[in-house]
């Protein structure tokens, strides 16, 4: 009784020892199984999530499929415009990272004069940036930007038939970034002139002790992500890095930012500026920064023998002669409203002393300077699309009013066979 009792307690634990290790193989599975179904659940989601933004990114934004972005890194100015970039809108990048919709070489015919326009977003031709223009101008497009019309002027005023104008402005660049293009890049292409459309990036600087080498806004991903490794400088590089390869990122990013600075601007205070010390910063700031950078490129060119003109570009902000459109109206009260306290007062006060100090740094330079901050004047029409980047119209008056002033210089000189 008592061996067979043992045996079948011997058995019935073989058994239950085999029943539970059946058991947890079969939990294991189940588990196992689980967190596949979850990951391909996970999988799923995220490309779905990525087929869709694509897509839409595809029908909507003009994507072409490759490139998400239209700058991408420049180890000594920041910021390039990404060579080869295309959007089916109407936006084209050659492949020297020019806004051209064809090739630049290097080398150029014996009768082509070449003129390049530097500048930053609005001699690029950037987009409408106000909450009430975006959809109206939504793209400028190769074929309405400030060098076409420039030299669509220049080819019917001049017999030098073969004018070129190229488009080498980056989007959000200072002064002192083109002395390094020139250096760079563009020198190399024989311009025969080289026009600077600038003005709001850096010619009103009104903090104190401004320096644009330091305090240029694009830096900041440099320090982050080269400075000290922190989990702030790991979160940023992986949010940036998924912002230029996700395409749900990207297009979520974009969406929601605006809604993020809407409401971390809810019961914020406006920056105020105090007119007369934001006057008083601006000269010290001038002598010490854009005016050394404008007398530099100037020399630089005159050195090479070719013609530089600087433009001071037309801002919404100014007391002009235009009489505003409807839109325009709407445009300038998001500004007034919205932007600093006194911001157009400290605009239209330190107009006149930007004019003047430009005037005297070309004269000492031997330049071209051409104040064009009153040109709409008799057109009612839009020309802003908000508060400095201009219509499809506006660049193509910027561009006759500049090319009645520079053409004397194509017609008395012949193009240079450097």
């Amino acid at each position: 009784m008592n061996t067979f009792t043992k045996e079948s307690w011997a058995i019935e634990g073989a058994s239950s020892n085999k029943q539970g290790i059946k058991e947890s193989s079969m939990s294991r599975t189940r588990r196992m199984t689980r967190l596949v179904a979850y990951g391909l659940m996970i999988v799923f989601g995220i490309s779905t999530l990525e087929i869709v933004s694509y897509s839409y990114l595809r029908m909507f934004e003009g994507y072409d499929g490759k490139h998400l972005m239209t700058y991408e890194f420049d180890e000594y100015k920041n910021i390039q415009p990404t060579p080869n970039y295309h959007n089916t809108n109407g936006i084209h990048h050659n492949a020297q990272g020019f806004r051209e919709d064809a090739d630049t070489p290097r080398e150029k015919d014996a009768d082509t004069y070449r003129i390049f326009i530097m500048g930053g977003s609005t001699a690029y031709g950037l987009q409408s940036m106000s909450r009430v223009a975006q959809d109206r101008y939504s793209v400028i497009r190769n074929s309405e930007t400030i060098d076409t019309y420039l030299e669509q002027y220049l080819r019917s005023k001049t017999e030098h038939k073969n004018v070129e104008v190229i488009n080498a402005a980056i989007t959000s660049q200072y002064s002192h970034h083109h002395l390094i293009y020139l250096n760079q890049t563009i020198l190399k292409f024989h311009p025969d002139m080289v026009v600077f459309v600038d003005g709001f990036n850096d010619y009103f600087q009104y903090v104190k002790g401004f320096d644009q080498f330091r305090d240029y806004g694009y830096q900041e991903r440099a320090h982050l992500y080269l400075g000290p490794p922190t989990v702030e400088a790991w979160a940023g590089y992986t949010g940036w890095w998924l912002f230029r390869k996700s395409h749900f990122v990207h297009l979520a990013s974009k969406t929601l930012r605006p809604i993020w600075l809407s409401i971390r601007s809810i019961g914020g205070e406006r920056a105020h500026i105090n007119v007369e010390d934001a006057l008083r910063n601006l000269e010290a700031n001038a002598k010490s920064n854009f005016l050394k950078m404008v007398e530099r490129n100037s020399l630089i060119l005159r050195h090479e023998g070719v013609v530089p003109v600087f433009v001071l570009q037309p801002e919404l902000a100014f007391q002009q002669s235009k009489v505003l459109s409807p839109l325009e109206r709407q445009i300038y009260a998001e500004l007034d409203q919205q932007w600093q306290e006194n911001f157009v007062e400290f605009k239209n006060k330190a107009r006149p002393l930007v004019v003047e100090y430009l005037q005297k740094s070309t004269t000492r330079t031997g330049s071209v300077f051409l104040d064009m901050t009153d040109i709409f004047g008799g057109f009612d029409g839009d020309a802003y699309t908000d508060y400095c980047h201009l219509t499809p119209m506006g660049n193509k008056l910027l561009a006759e009013r500049i090319g009645e002033r520079i053409l004397p210089f194509l017609i008395s000189k012949p193009p240079s066979n450097a």
